[in-house]
């Protein structure tokens, strides 16, 4: 087997797929625009970033298999066709695709959704893995870490829905399975924790382990959209994150699915012992 290819290989889940990649044996490229000099081990890192097309080539050649963390562009779809055309080119023959949950739902002209299209119809083994909400999101200060260590609260467009949060390292863990696999089997899999959580459920876990108080907000789209309004956030972040908040609406993150023990043999973490590993960065400001 050639070498495998990890695109963001520092990100949330690739820093996860190139160590249980490694960890298994496999030539590990792990992609970033800024690599170490030096390979360690069986991971090589290479120089990658996608406005940069030069860099394509040379982080494909010997490449059998990729994990395709999509890129945050306007042009995210054709970026991707390109990438992918040049990946078949190039002799690969297997690709694993973040995507996230409930993609298939969205409006045809929806990113996400294009660039599944775009997996698709490519001539490559392929699994488009469709993962419910990150647990690791709630200690990333970009989305709702710091908001409960500074405000205690914890906001989101949910009309009483549930999520099936998941630990990124068994998404990874999925990944490593299928890249490593015989084959992919040309399928898209929704991948969740295994059990659903309401907003009030979620809010009363994370009190629970940082002993603080945290308060549910629950924020309607129009809320959401005036807020990122006057942040001055992109048209096209703010309709992305609308239908997020939709989807939730909708049921679409309430579902609990078995894969991740299927494929991997290993249950998935559960948000208790994700929260208490992680205790010290929910702390409330000003608390000893």
């Amino acid at each position: 087997m050639g070498s495998i290819l990890v695109t963001k290989a520092t990100g949330t889940t690739g820093r996860h797929v190139v160590s249980g990649l490694a960890e298994r044996g496999a030539t590990v490229k792990a992609a970033t625009r800024n690599p170490s000099s030096a390979a360690h081990g069986n991971i090589i890192p290479v120089a990658f970033d996608w406005d940069d097309r030069a860099t394509w080539a040379s982080a494909l050649d010997g490449t059998d298999a990729i994990y395709l963390v999509k890129p945050e562009s306007d042009e995210v779809t054709q970026i991707v066709r390109d990438f992918t055309r040049l990946a078949e080119d190039s002799g690969a023959t297997k690709i694993v695709l973040l995507s996230e949950i409930a993609a298939e739902t969205r409006a045809d002209d929806a990113h996400e959704l294009q660039v599944e299209r775009v997996i698709d119809e490519s001539n490559l083994d392929f699994a488009i893995l469709r993962p419910n909400w990150f647990m690791q999101d709630l200690v990333d200060e970009r989305f709702f870490g710091n908001l409960i260590r500074q405000d205690g609260v914890i906001v989101m467009t949910t009309g009483g829905a549930a999520t099936a949060w998941i630990d990124a390292r068994d998404i990874a863990a999925v990944a490593v399975e299928l890249l490593l696999g015989q084959n992919c089997g040309k399928q898209a899999l929704t991948l969740t924790g295994p059990e659903a959580l309401t907003l009030e459920q979620l809010t009363d876990r994370v009190a629970a382990v940082t002993g603080a108080v945290i308060q549910p907000v629950e924020e309607t789209t129009e809320a959401a959209e005036e807020r990122l309004k006057t942040a001055d956030a992109p048209a096209g972040f703010i309709e992305y994150f609308s239908n997020i908040g939709r989807s939730i609406m909708n049921g679409d993150t309430a579902i609990v699915t078995d894969l991740v023990a299927r494929i991997t043999g290993n249950q998935p973490r559960g948000l208790d012992a994700f929260l208490t590993e992680h205790a010290p960065s929910l702390q409330r400001a000003g608390r000893e």
